[in-house]
């Protein structure tokens, strides 16, 4: 039997897909090379066997997300495994991760050219390749100091939740009919003092990667004021709509990046309990838009102000207006599961601050 051992295709988890390096791409070549030639081919190990049989009922259940990991983790036993690179790109698909679900695809038709399924495999590439110029992810900064910024892409999405608390219906459809840009990360300590020469967070020592806390959603409209004047551009807060429409980044997960509320936030559970404080931004699962911390960390403010509900509400995308509260998201350290969901929402006057309350800025595009 073949021994094609794990180190001929390391495997790398990038934002919790799993994806080959550049400099791995020689090794499996090796891989593809050992089980072509093999005969008999491998048997499937055990604890691959139960990831597969894991990943499948995932899929089933349209956990795609949970599929994408299951798979990685059988592909790290067995990289010669062509089903599986079959199955990972499908998910990888349904998930909108058409680059990846592109790669694993190509691994497939490398490992297995001629087995039955080749030409349908191909025929996803083909469909993949036409929207795959649509995929975020292209980032820039105005400034050295200045928040980096990903580009989101135009697109619909399902907005609210109907099984959620009563400000989060109806669940409704939203278009966003242009492209926008959107803080990578909250609004660092760094970043805010290199600007306005001040330090209103409460929380110190982890002043350069720690988000801004402590502001209200006016300090916040002063920061974006010396922000356009510094660099010439139209920075300004997420409309709400396009706050969710980055969280959700074409799922609908619970929570932004995926189902676990643990893997893409800090939250009451294991940022309160264990350190009573905000921690510095990008420790957890970015989500499939590349943004980081939009479930937890600090609560975000938007441009919205409060409705408490989505009755009447804009389906452009833009903000809406006439309340007499500004709307936040996302959750914060100290927050309980069900308050850093993708729909969960909260209100506060513009002048209110806390030590949970940050931002992430948006910007529009050209």
């Amino acid at each position: 039997m073949i021994n094609i051992a794990r180190g001929l295709a390391v495997v790398f988890f990038l934002a919790g897909v799993p994806a080959f390096a550049e400099d791995a791409k020689d090794s499996f070549q090796d891989v593809v090379n050992q089980y072509r030639s093999a005969n008999p081919k491998p048997v499937m190990p055990e604890m691959a066997r139960k990831y597969r049989v894991q990943a499948e009922f995932a899929v089933q259940e349209k956990r795609f997300d949970k599929a994408i990991e299951l798979y990685g983790k059988a592909l790290e036993i067995v990289p010669w495994w062509p089903e599986g690179h079959f199955n990972l790109a499908l998910a990888l698909g349904e998930a909108k991760k058409y680059k990846l679900a592109m790669q694993e695809m190509n691994r497939y038709l490398l490992l297995a050219p001629d087995a039955p399924e080749a030409r349908a495999a191909q025929d996803k590439i083909y469909q993949w390749e036409s929207v795959v110029e649509l995929e975020p992810g292209k980032t820039f900064k105005d400034c050295e100091t200045c928040p980096e910024m990903v580009e989101i892409p135009a697109g619909s999405f399902v907005m609210g939740s109907d099984k959620g608390e009563p400000d989060e219906k109806p669940a409704h459809k939203v278009t966003i009919a242009k492209p926008f840009a959107i803080g990578k990360t909250e609004v660092t300590q760094e970043q805010w003092y290199a600007l306005m020469r001040d330090r209103p967070s409460y929380f110190e020592g982890c002043e350069d990667t720690c988000p801004v806390e402590q502001v209200s959603w006016d300090d916040v409209q002063r920061f974006i004021k010396k922000l356009n004047e510094k660099t010439g551009k139209q920075y300004r807060l997420p409309t709400e709509a396009e706050w969710e429409y980055a969280c959700r980044a074409d799922g609908q997960q619970e929570h932004c990046g995926g189902d676990e509320a643990n893997a893409v936030s800090w939250n009451n559970e294991n940022g309160n309990k264990i350190f009573k404080k905000p921690r510095p931004v990008a420790g957890k699962k970015a989500n499939g838009f590349g943004l980081y911390d939009m479930s937890g960390n600090v609560w975000e403010w938007v441009e919205d102000e409060y409705h408490p509900n989505y009755n009447g509400a804009p389906a452009d995308g833009g903000a809406w207006l006439s309340g007499s509260m500004h709307v936040l998201r996302g959750g914060g350290w100290g927050s309980e599961h069900k308050f850093v969901r993708a729909a969960a929402r909260n209100k506060f006057s513009a002048k209110f601050r806390d030590f949970s309350f940050g931002f992430r800025v948006a910007r529009t595009l050209p």
